[in-house]
């Protein structure tokens, strides 16, 4: 990020995810100019399903269109705003996701002309799964099939069916096709509303599958040549940009062969905490698949007095990610922001020596504490040790480690050195912003990572913040600087992924964008996708640490309150993968089509 001076206020970092790596001091400086086995049922009719909100969290296997807008099942487009936004289609995707319904279903069957199964009972079929939370309510499904001479001759009837799957598996079963309708060889558009007096699929809870199986005593062959849901019209707005919108990706850590995480809160920020917020853990479980503590695994929250170490809050964390099977990234073991250092630290009156030695306890006991949990796999060891200058320098007058370290940076190596000997296998990062810019302060990044490895400070990645605007860093700048630590031969892990949309620092205020448009949407899905595909291009495999995301929803980005000031108390950075509601935004398309090799494009 372009920071024209560090404009940091630290009371307001009580909030949530309060800054880089959970810093509260992080930031960027300016530039310098499934489910489960598919349940049928005997009751006549059916409909349609799914799990959902006003939102749409569309599975792989479906494109989202509105209105004159439409998509693959690569690439979706936002609706354009409105004060009554057109209707949302999915398009099921033909081509995979499908499985057999029914007991004793041979399967399917997936070639060019659909997807097929052989009708050799009651209640075999075809079934997709849409991921929650969508509103299915009102929703229309159509299925254009097409039936074997045999199937015709068995005078079996087709039924449209829709269930919430897990639990009681509750279902819609009012859609029936009689045999009369099909004729032998010729395609037919079969189609159901979804119109339930309980409103059972209007939820958020649960995954649905919808698809179409055999009613009676048939035999033959049915194919699904293609389907789609056309959910009903709202003036609702995911946004403000008017529309429902699905980025059509079931799993985006699916998408990767390296790690795909995400940082969030627990009791540091109640009303966001992942361990109640049932819309925070659906978005998180659904598209992650390791979590980064936003602030509860800093110094102060664990050790705030000397000798007396608290991991209540932060075993909570870590053991809820561990019965998700997910790894958890420490974030971050020193840090010298001054809300997180402890008071008996900021008082320390005895010794650098001594000093050094409470600081290797609290490395030691913390990574040893967790170490023993076996799903906390990496370390931000040390965070933002670097100054912003040109030439960068380490931070002195700001850093209670530098000065009570008897105005020394070894510090920072002594920390390594800890943390390794409690976690001989854990990869250790140090961990820092505006490295990105490949400027004074990556060069002096490079300079300390060389001194560490000749003299074998035990170093294994380093993590760059990726806090960053629509228009800077360029993509130039960051190929370059994560090229110069790969080259080093050490890991590149983005820890802190956000992409504002205004940039304070920028010609503002004439660059101001007020209001989140498609436009808008679409230009940062494209600026996501490059970045993400720059670190693709310039990592090799063995050196991808993963990309994490600072943040689920733009309802909780910690720029809100970073910017406060500039944006005159305006929550205009939108920054991260989820709108406001947990819904999709085009960022989380980009950043999948980059994974998928799929040109970035802001169409």
């Amino acid at each position: 990020m372009k920071f024209n001076q560090r404009l940091f206020v630290l009371s307001f970092l009580s909030f949530g995810l309060v800054a880089c790596g959970g810093s509260g001091g992080g930031g960027s400086n300016p530039p310098p100019a499934s489910s489960s086995a598919p349940v049928s049922s005997s009751v006549p009719s059916a409909s349609l399903v799914s799990s959902s909100s006003s939102s749409l969290l569309a599975s792989s296997s479906i494109a989202v269109t509105s209105s004159s807008l439409s998509s693959s099942s690569s690439s979706s487009e936002l609706a354009s705003s409105s004060s009554s936004a057109a209707p949302v289609v999915m398009v099921l995707d033909m081509t995979t996701g499908w499985r057999g319904n029914g007991t004793d279903n041979s399967g399917v069957n997936v070639n060019s002309d659909g997807v097929s199964f052989t009708a050799s009972g009651d209640n075999i079929g075809a079934v997709t799964d849409l991921a929650k939370p969508i509103q299915l309510e009102d929703a229309v499904v159509e299925m254009v099939v097409n039936v074997s001479a045999e199937f015709k001759a068995s005078g079996a009837n087709l039924q449209i069916f829709a269930q919430i799957k897990g639990g009681s598996w509750a279902g819609e079963w009012n859609c029936w096709s009689g045999n009369e309708l099909f004729t032998a060889g010729t395609d037919i558009t079969l189609t159901c509303t979804i119109n339930e007096d309980d409103k059972k699929f209007n939820q958020t809870d649960s995954d649905v599958q919808i698809g179409i199986q055999a009613k009676g005593t048939p035999t033959g062959t049915v194919t699904i040549k293609s389907g789609k849901v056309t959910l009903k019209q709202t003036a609702s707005s995911s946004s403000s940009t008017g529309s429902v919108y699905s980025a059509n990706v079931n799993r985006l850590s699916e998408l990767a062969d390296f790690t795909i995480g995400v940082a969030v809160s627990n009791n540091d920020s109640p009303a966001y905490n992942i361990l109640t917020n049932a819309s925070e853990k659906a978005v998180v479980e659904k598209h992650f698949e390791q979590m980064t503590a936003g602030n509860i695994m800093k110094m102060s929250y664990l050790q705030n007095t000397q000798g007396t170490f608290t991991f209540a809050n932060a075993d909570a964390f870590v053991d809820y990610a561990a019965s998700k099977n997910m790894t958890v990234h420490g974030h971050a073991l020193v840090w010298h922001s001054d809300y997180q250092v402890p008071q008996f630290m900021k008082n320390w009156s005895g010794s650098a020596a001594d000093f050094i030695t409470a600081l290797k306890t609290h490395v030691t006991t913390v990574v040893d504490h967790f170490e023993a949990k076996g799903n906390v796999v990496s370390w931000d060891v040390v965070n933002e040790a670097l100054t912003d200058g040109s030439p960068s320098t380490f931070r002195a007058d700001d850093s209670i480690f530098y000065k009570k370290s008897g105005n020394s940076a070894v510090y920072i190596e002594e920390a390594f050195k800890a943390a390794r000997a409690a976690a001989p296998t854990a990869t250790l990062y140090y961990n820092d912003y505006n490295i990105d810019q490949n400027n004074a302060k990556t060069t002096r990044l490079i300079e300390m990572i060389t001194d560490f490895q000749a003299r074998d400070i035990p170093i294994d990645g380093v993590g760059f913040q990726m806090h960053v605007f629509m228009d800077y860093p360029s993509i130039d700048s960051i190929s370059n600087a994560i090229k110069k630590v790969v080259n080093k031969g050490l890991k590149v892990k983005i820890t802190e992924l956000d992409v504002s949309i205004n940039n304070p620092y920028g010609n503002w205020p004439a660059s101001k964008v007020a209001s989140f448009t498609q436009a808008s949407a679409l230009d940062q899905k494209k600026r996501y996708c490059e970045i993400v595909k720059a670190y693709l291009d310039n990592v090799p495999a063995a050196q991808r640490g993963g990309i994490s995301v600072w943040g689920t929803t733009d309802a909780n980005t910690w720029l809100n309150d970073l910017y406060k000031t500039q944006f005159n108390n305006e929550k205009i950075s939108w920054p991260l993968l989820f709108d406001n509601n947990y819904n999709d935004k085009p960022a989380l398309r980009g950043f999948a089509d980059a994974l998928q090799g799929i040109p970035c494009t802001n169409l």
